[in-house]
């Protein structure tokens, strides 16, 4: 009984554990917490849709999704008849940088899976589909595909593929599915699963369906979409899409801190300063160095004012030791304003250890949690643990 309630215990911590999707180092390099970027170009968000014939159904779906909407450009890139098993056909990683080169976008959304159930030919020899060898090099196929979209700094959206007609290409579309979220997970891309959406109460393969709206329609043709069932897939990725171009866009509402009245109050302090050269035009001295105290910076359509660097003067750390090591500590930067506003900032060192991006950390695929509850794989027992079965008892 003991053994039994400590393997609960050890069961429930690691669902409780955090599941983070690792982004790569282009991303890290972002100084927006948005998964796509606050300030697209011209304020207009560039939709990329790749894939093969089911990518351009989702375009024309996804098209008259935002037709009405000014601030979102949605792209077509998809290929008919390609994927990632034939690259003599079109080798989509060869070629998707210079799509991305070309179209200067913020976000990418993907599906493939039509043509993908066929023997993958690598190194001379013919992997045979769904055995554990054409598993792998198809998935090294598509984590290439997504590392390069996700290291321009696209969000990118992996649409997953619905349940199919025949029995063998449900089993083919379920495989794929679980590579595409598998790779997805890994490289910081989000899958968007589609399989129940299209399926009846059952699970199964249905013709007809439910649209937005709550009416009954025919949503398939054959493993493909209708019309209506293009435009049901487009508002399924939208609720992912459209969720975090809102959180982007809020995102450069607060160039302050505070609510928007105080916002205005310390607008209002700032922008009541007359600038340096008004001063001198009309006769003032200038005042010590505060004649360069601040400067305006446009954010979007929103105009900040900010300390200059050169008289931000950084606060004496006494924590530092002779040696010249920088403290644990984050360095704090003040600057007094006009208006009796002082301008406050910290500064953490690269290798402050409270910062969990300082720790090493095992890849994302070798850790328990994820080889557990993503993986399926029942790790080994450690002797004397609770899932320790062993007899006799260590």
């Amino acid at each position: 009984m003991p053994r039994l309630i400590g393997l609960i215990a050890l069961t429930l911590a690691a669902y409780l554990l955090p599941v983070t999707p690792q982004p790569v180092a282009a991303q890290d390099a972002l100084a927006h917490r948005s998964y796509i970027t606050p300030f697209p170009n011209g304020d207009r968000y560039r939709v990329v849709v790749l894939g093969d014939g089911l990518g351009e159904g989702l375009w024309n779906g996804l098209y008259r999704t935002f037709e009405d909407n000014p601030s979102v450009d949605v792209l077509q890139q998809s290929k008919k008849w390609t994927g990632f098993t034939d690259p003599k056909r079109f080798d989509w990683n060869t070629q998707i940088d210079q799509i991305m080169k070309d179209g200067n976008y913020h976000a990418a959304v993907v599906q493939f899976g039509l043509g993908e159930n066929k023997p993958i030919r690598k190194g001379g020899k013919l992997l045979k589909v769904g055995t554990e060898e054409w598993r792998e090099a198809y998935g090294e196929r598509v984590e290439t595909f997504i590392a390069k979209l996700r290291g321009t700094g696209l969000g990118v959206y992996w649409v997953g593929l619905p349940v199919m007609r025949s029995a063998g290409k449900r089993a083919a579309a379920e495989r794929l599915n679980d590579v595409f979220r598998e790779k997805a997970f890994v490289n910081g891309a989000k899958f968007v699963d589609t399989w129940a959406e299209f399926a009846d109460e059952n699970g199964q393969y249905t013709l007809v369906g439910t649209d937005e709206q709550g009416r009954t329609q025919r949503l398939r043709d054959g493993d493909g979409f209708t019309s209506r069932g293009n435009l049901k897939l487009a508002k399924i990725v939208n609720k992912e899409l459209g969720k975090d171009i809102d959180l982007a866009k809020k995102e450069r509402d607060i160039p302050l801190a505070g609510d928007p009245e105080e916002q205005a109050k310390v607008a209002t302090g700032l922008t009541s300063a007359p600038e340096p050269a008004a001063r001198r035009a009309a006769g003032e001295a200038a005042d010590g160095g505060e004649e360069n105290v601040l400067r305006e910076d446009q954010v979007g359509d929103v105009s900040v004012f900010r300390p200059n660097r050169d008289v931000a003067a950084p606060l004496a750390d006494p924590s530092a030791d002779a040696a010249g090591v920088g403290a644990r500590d984050p360095r704090v930067i003040t600057s007094d304003l006009p208006g009796g506003y002082t301008a406050i900032s910290s500064i953490s060192a690269v290798s402050d250890v409270t910062l969990s991006s300082s720790r090493p950390q095992l890849p994302l695929a070798q850790r328990p949690y994820y080889r557990v509850l993503v993986r399926g794989e029942q790790l080994e027992p450690k002797s004397g643990r609770a899932d320790d079965f062993g007899w006799p008892p260590s």
